[in-house]
């Protein structure tokens, strides 16, 4: 009898937002004659507002698109909306279903698994937590929400009790791992380390030259040095903008992406300062691997002080494309971890302009060292960083 993976994802196909692509690519990898997945998501509303059939089959997923709003994302009271409803549409279907397979779900958005926790609890049906970015406690290191406030003392406290109801608790970093010791000690028994993950059919090296993006906005002469990606809370573009400020000779820093913080990023790069700057909008993800190889090195930012709250998946994206990372990221963090260890770039500190200036011109100048960090990190991306390997590791955990 074919085993079952069922997640509960707000996002997913056809949207192309980051998690929806990481999760689709998983579940596809999953899904053969041994194992059946069903997904359970909202209607898109992020690259795409097309709403959907209330059931439908991609890759040999079985994916139903529960009734939910599909306000635009840029619209904030939207947004909310498409939360609630879904997280109603969620909680009525879970509340009476008969199925008892294991339900996974992720912390975007951050009541969804709280909430999912709860009835999987109630009705005595196994649930899997998978952590992707850490609230409330994200958003107190960053200052934006007081330890004190009632909301956040609330917040907190669900949030250990979804940890406690957990069968499994999925931790995508060593850091997020050693902080979850430190707020529930018990989590230990129950937490995996399985990091994120990349398509290795759709990312890997090429040609600089012959690049798509390189010759549409001719780079060929340019040190291309790229950031892709959300531009959120956790990200530090006001570093990256000084950097561009200090104008680095036939240095060319290419910011591909949008983000709440990415007009911060524009606003302070006016006049000439943008000449070494190209700002590109969010790519078909047909294109990500063009788009990552369209650079000599890739920037991976995390806020100093954010280590444990989140793992910014681009990194494996960089180390896939086969290009140097540059981890503009806390020492104790999974990113640092990952860099040292496979010794495919540089970790520096989040605020420390000097030392990412330094560091792009070592690469720009020593092309040896430049190729010998990129294969390091290819190489340490097809040994466990594919989506086929974390398949199979959500696959071994589906099975036991």
């Amino acid at each position: 009898m074919a085993k079952k993976f069922f997640l509960i994802s707000q996002v997913f196909y056809p949207d192309e937002v980051s998690t929806a692509n990481l999760f689709t690519g998983l579940c596809s990898a999953i899904a053969d004659d041994n194992y059946k997945v069903e997904v359970w998501s909202a209607q898109p509303s992020y690259s795409v507002l097309k709403r959907q059939p209330k059931m439908a089959f991609y890759k040999g997923i079985k994916i139903h698109y529960l009734l939910s709003t599909n306000f635009r994302k840029d619209s904030i009271p939207g947004r909310f909306l498409n939360t609630i409803t879904f997280i109603l549409s969620v909680s009525l279907k879970l509340l009476f279903s008969g199925d008892k397979a294991t339900v996974f779900t992720h912390t975007t958005q951050p009541p969804i698994g709280i909430i999912v926790s709860l009835i999987c609890k109630l009705r005595r049906r196994r649930f899997v937590y998978i952590l992707l970015d850490i609230f409330p406690e994200g958003l107190i290191r960053l200052g934006k929400i007081s330890k004190k406030n009632l909301l956040a003392r609330f917040w907190s406290r669900m949030f250990i009790v979804s940890l406690k109801n957990s069968e499994n608790i999925i931790a995508i970093g060593r850091d997020m791992k050693a902080w979850l010791k430190e707020v529930y000690p018990d989590s230990q028994k129950k937490v995996i380390y399985i990091p994120l993950w990349q398509d290795e059919d759709l990312v890997f090296p090429s040609d600089f030259i012959e690049n798509e993006f390189v010759i549409k906005y001719q780079l060929q002469n340019k040190f291309v040095v790229q950031y892709s990606g959300n531009m959120g809370l956790w990200n530090d573009m006001n570093s990256l903008a000084k950097a561009v400020q200090r104008n680095s000779e036939n240095v060319m820093f290419m910011f591909v992406g949008g983000g709440i913080r990415r007009e911060e990023l524009m606003a302070e790069l006016s006049g000439s300062d943008r000449k070494n700057a190209l700002f590109l909008p969010f790519q078909p993800v047909e294109k990500l691997g063009s788009l990552l190889t369209a650079c000599h090195a890739g920037i991976v930012s995390l806020r100093e002080g954010l280590e444990g709250m989140a793992v910014p998946s681009k990194i494996y994206g960089i180390m896939a494309s086969g290009v140097p990372v540059i981890a503009m990221a806390p020492e104790n963090s999974e990113i640092a971890y990952t860099v040292r260890e496979e010794k495919c770039g540089y970790v520096i500190d989040p605020e420390d302009i000097d030392r990412l200036l330094n560091a792009i011109a070592e690469l720009q100048s020593d092309e040896k060292l430049r190729k010998q960090m990129g294969q390091n990190g290819r190489m340490a991306f097809e040994k466990k960083y594919t989506t086929r390997k974390i398949a199979d590791r959500y696959k071994t955990l589906i099975k036991e």
